[in-house]
């Protein structure tokens, strides 16, 4: 039996550890297909798995648009679970191949207006279009089923650029932008189902 030396086993770790970096941005760059995203009501195993993203304190940030770890975000990430388990009517699970990855929030404000918030609980799902083709689908169930709602809120930390580009391209234009926060909108009018 031949067992390499210790100088001659470095390169192959090496070209593993490239054949590994190279594989994992391929498949950040697959297409996902629109067919493998809905968006459905939360189940009670969904309740479990939202409740466990946001135990991800980086998860937790970008959900509440804050960059600091807090004793509010704390406070915050305590209702939000409550509020997930007695009030699952107001949360949408995202699904991936049948896989929760996510969730929407609704908050009624108006009879004419709502306010949303997303989430994608898996991270290695950031960036893959996942959110943007779970909005689109949500709005347009949003907008087909409930004729007297004309406006749509939502906001988003500064830094959250990937959520701020999946806005943007479903539609949503902002209105204002304060204390690190993008306040954006859609209108019925405005929105392309797509």
């Amino acid at each position: 039996m031949y067992i390499l030396p210790f100088f001659e086993f470095f390169p192959l770790v090496g070209i593993f550890f490239n054949f590994i970096e190279k594989n994992s941005r391929m498949l950040k760059e697959v297409k996902v297909n629109e067919l493998e995203v809905t968006v459905e009501n939360l189940s009670f195993l969904d309740v479990f798995q939202i409740q466990k993203y946001l135990d991800d304190l980086e998860i937790a940030q970008r959900a509440f648009g804050v960059s600091q770890i807090s004793n509010q975000l704390l406070e915050n990430i305590s209702k939000l679970k409550k509020s997930i388990m007695f009030n699952r009517s107001n949360f949408k699970a995202i699904k991936y191949n049948r896989k929760t990855v996510g969730f929407i929030q609704i908050f009624y404000e108006d009879y004419d207006k709502i306010k949303i918030g997303i989430v994608i609980g898996e991270k290695k799902y950031w960036g893959r279009n996942i959110g943007t083709i779970a909005l689109k689908k949500f709005i347009n169930q949003l907008f087909s089923s409930d004729q007297k709602l004309k406006t749509i809120y939502l906001d988003t930390a500064n830094f959250n650029t990937n959520a701020r580009r999946c806005f943007e391209k479903v539609g949503f234009k902002i209105y204002n932008e304060q204390n690190g926060k993008v306040f954006m909108f859609l209108d019925r009018d405005s929105f392309v189902a797509g």
